[in-house]
């Protein structure tokens, strides 16, 4: 059943959707450094949406700490940006292995 449009518009799933599809399109015309910059954002938007949900957990939200020093780190540090990104990775990894 659809929900009313001013509903779904504070939807966090709709305006999760909403941001990868701008986000899509801004990287057309964007630096290349950018697209994991904002599939970053993109993924700590998720962990918010999932702790909302109570289905985050204490690795998750650990997890999130490290995306968010990952985003600050970018803006003075490109090659510690992709280490961290690299770590970032691994813990995911970890978590998925359990």
């Amino acid at each position: 059943m659809l929900k009313s449009s001013e509903s779904i518009l504070n939807d966090p799933h709709f305006k999760l959707l909403s941001f990868l599809v701008t986000s899509a399109r801004g990287c057309l015309d964007e630096p290349q450094i950018y697209g994991p910059l904002r599939l970053l954002d993109a993924a700590q938007r998720v962990i918010e949406i999932m702790k909302e949900e109570g289905k985050s957990t204490e690795e998750i939200e650990k997890l999130e700490e490290k995306i968010e020093e990952c985003i600050d780190v970018l803006m003075y540090d490109e090659e510690e940006f992709v280490k961290l990104l690299d770590e970032i990775s691994k813990d995911l990894a970890r978590i998925i292995k359990g």
